[in-house]
């Protein structure tokens, strides 16, 4: 029996690209130097198609996928009246993984955090969003360095805004160090800050991330219409923002994931069939993309075909080293495999995978991503402001390829 995950465009590349590309495009606009880690050694000339901005600006939406956006676009005039294109996102999909490629420019396999619950080499398994206490070695755990740091090379103002609560934390210290950060509790507020920076007269490169529709989705699911109501808070926001942009200011809007609505009893209970967990010591990852690691990781081929006779096409199964040799996740760094379950169950039709000691707020969810299906790995590259129409879409693609070839 075969058994494999399945191929994807770039894993992720195109996201890993955006916020270099962008930073390029600013050193461009100012006259800067770009430093070492923006060249394109390989071809300059992708630099020189970048547009040349003044500003640029980040939008993050967590969890508004590009087939869930497609699916409900007139509740959502300004985006769908952007110029707008599907990438892909990293493999897991999932926020951790994501975020973190999206400002180290780095892919999982890179920078070390692939996945939602991952395995610690002395803490066991931990999750990428927040359990970060005891991780002492932050540097080794996320080895990718943000790019933020970049911007003051260019005379550019970095900032991240976001949230109140995500101010402070180990993963936004991981993801976002060298940027200054500008709590906002509103999307509004979130723009609002982003207005006046721009107003500000100095060049910036901002962040800006937005998550309510995430959580409307995990609370709701995604075709729900508190996660519309969201959805046009976000668009009303959004429009507001690129109204008063100034000149020589390119905007993208991407996301970290899509989204599947799971319904409860669509939900795989594992533990409730003693024989699918004979011979695995923990279960990691999340309920679309888990992580199995065993007794003995030498029956791993075992296991996993077992796996795949269960499941049929529920299902992607995989061991480790299968899904290393795939190259899903990118290059891996030393050791980060070791992170990732010596077996790799993916979800494939809409199921979800629990286990009883699941924690009842995480059975409740309805939204779920995390797998490799269309749904989730879409996500839009959507271009407002001065780059609009200027190929910068295209110059992405191109930085993507030489950052990472297939």
């Amino acid at each position: 029996m075969e058994i494999m995950l399945p191929m994807t465009a770039d894993n992720g590349a195109r996201l890993a690209a955006i916020l270099p590309s962008g930073l390029a495009s600013v050193a461009r606009g100012l006259g800067a130097e770009l430093p070492e880690p923006l060249r394109f050694a390989e071809d300059p000339s992708v630099a020189e198609r970048l547009p040349a901005l003044r500003s640029f600006v980040l939008v993050v939406v967590d969890g508004l996928g590009h087939a869930n956006l497609s699916a409900v676009r007139g509740h959502a005039p300004t985006l769908a009246g952007l110029q707008r294109r599907r990438i892909e996102t990293v493999a897991p999909s999932t926020t951790g993984a994501a975020l973190t490629t999206l400002t180290t420019g780095r892919l999982p396999g890179e920078h070390g955090l692939v996945g939602y619950r991952i395995r610690h080499p002395r803490l066991g398994l931990v999750t990428t969003l927040r359990d970060w206490e005891g991780i002492d070695d932050r540097a080794h755990w996320q080895r990718g360095v943000p790019l933020f740091g970049l911007a003051a090379e260019l005379g550019a103002r970095a900032v991240a805004i976001g949230r109140p609560a995500h101010a402070s934390g180990g993963l936004t210290e991981a993801i976002l160090s060298g940027a200054e950060y500008l709590p906002g509790a509103r999307i509004e507020d979130r723009f609002a800050l982003a207005s006046a920076l721009l107003r500000g007269g100095d060049p910036a490169v901002a962040y800006l991330y937005v998550d309510e529709l995430d959580k409307a989705g995990h609370e709701h699911g995604w075709q729900s219409d508190k996660w519309l109501r969201r959805l046009e808070q976000l668009d009303g926001a959004l429009a507001g923002f690129l109204r008063s942009l100034p000149g020589h200011t390119g905007v993208v809007v991407t996301a970290d994931h899509g989204m599947v609505d799971v319904e409860p009893h669509q939900q795989i209970v594992l533990d409730e069939d003693p024989g699918m967990l004979e011979g695995v010591a923990e279960v990691g990852g999340e309920p679309r993309f888990r992580s199995l690691y065993l007794e003995d990781p030498a029956r791993a081929p075992e296991v996993a075909a077992r796996w795949a006779a269960s499941e049929g096409d529920r299902a992607w199964v995989a061991t480790r080293e299968e899904a290393v040799a795939s190259g899903c996740f990118g290059p891996l760094a030393t050791g980060v495999a070791d992170r990732l379950g010596d077996v790799l169950l993916a979800a494939r039709r809409r199921v979800a995978y629990y286990s009883s000691a699941d924690e009842p707020r995480s059975r409740a969810m309805i939204g779920q991503h995390g797998s490799f299906t269309e749904d989730e790995r879409g996500v839009p590259l959507a271009l407002g402001g001065a780059l609009a129409g200027g190929g910068f879409g295209s110059a992405v693609a191109a930085a993507a390829r030489l950052r990472h070839p297939a």
